[in-house]
């Protein structure tokens, strides 16, 4: 594991804590000066953000399979 791998997890870590910080405020905003059904857009919105981010951050642990799937392909060139 290099060094820099984990950086770039460190810093998307901080990146998706930043970004669902932002969101959460927004959604919390949103209910209150939205109608009912833009509400619940932005809440379906909210989750899929989530989601995806989680799934991209995790790509980028040095230990992941995908890094480590990455690393090999890189070997064998």
């Amino acid at each position: 594991m290099r060094s820099s791998q984990m950086e770039i997890y460190f810093w998307s870590s901080v990146l998706y804590y930043i970004v669902v910080g932002v969101a959460s405020i927004a959604i919390i905003i949103s209910t209150d000066a939205l109608g009912i059904s833009w509400s619940l857009i932005a809440v379906v919105g909210y989750i899929t953000l989530i989601y995806t981010l989680n799934i991209w951050r995790r790509r980028r642990h040095p230990r992941s399979v995908y890094q480590i799937k990455l690393a090999q392909r890189r070997s064998d060139d």
